[in-house]
């Protein structure tokens, strides 16, 4: 737990990492590499920008392709929508 600060038995709070970062032309900031390796960002990474009450939050955005892979096995279906859709179908007519 070497990012929480102990209070008590049961309770801790994040200790922040602190960097400083310059901002440069046209807005460019540069992060530190430390913060750039605990959140796993890399050249291309999309990041979500907020301000709230006089503070920036970046938060590391996912996208739909970096979950690839992240599937071990994938079990084609047994049946199709429209099968199934079309079996119901038939199970109301012989009902009603």
């Amino acid at each position: 737990m070497s990012n929480y600060l102990a209070l008590s038995n049961n309770f801790y709070i994040f200790k922040l990492m602190e960097e400083i970062a310059k901002v440069m032309a046209r807005g460019l900031i540069a992060l530190p590499s430390d913060v750039r390796k605990k959140l796993n960002l890399k050249e291309g990474d999309i990041v979500k920008v907020q301000v709230k009450d006089n503070q920036i939050i970046l938060e590391k955005e996912e996208r739909i392709y970096d979950l690839k892979g992240s599937i071990k096995e994938v079990k084609p279906a047994e049946k199709s929508f429209a099968q199934i859709l079309q079996e119901e179908l038939n199970k109301k007519r012989k009902e009603g």
